[in-house]
């Protein structure tokens, strides 16, 4: 079946180089790269440990993704007359 999908450069230029030392046609290199991303995670895989620090957001906008984080307070300085 033939798509267009639509990627990065940096994406692109990453795998053709992966095609280039296989010496593979892009097309079975970027199905195996699916398919293994479909896959799921490899097994027996250890997460790397994250460093976390506290910075001091108001209880109300914990647990809040940084994008509704940055819309609710772009929202606030609008109703205080800031920038827009």
């Amino acid at each position: 079946m033939r798509t267009t999908v639509n990627i990065s450069d940096g994406l692109l230029h990453e795998l053709r180089e992966v095609c280039r030392r296989r010496k593979r046609p892009f097309r079975e290199v970027l199905e195996e790269t699916l398919q293994r991303g479909l896959s799921g995670p490899p097994s027996g895989g250890r997460r790397a440990p994250l460093q976390t620090y506290r910075v001091g957001i108001k209880p109300a906008y914990q647990g809040t993704s940084m994008n509704q984080l940055y819309d609710q307070l772009e929202a606030e300085d609008a109703l205080k007359g800031g920038r827009r």
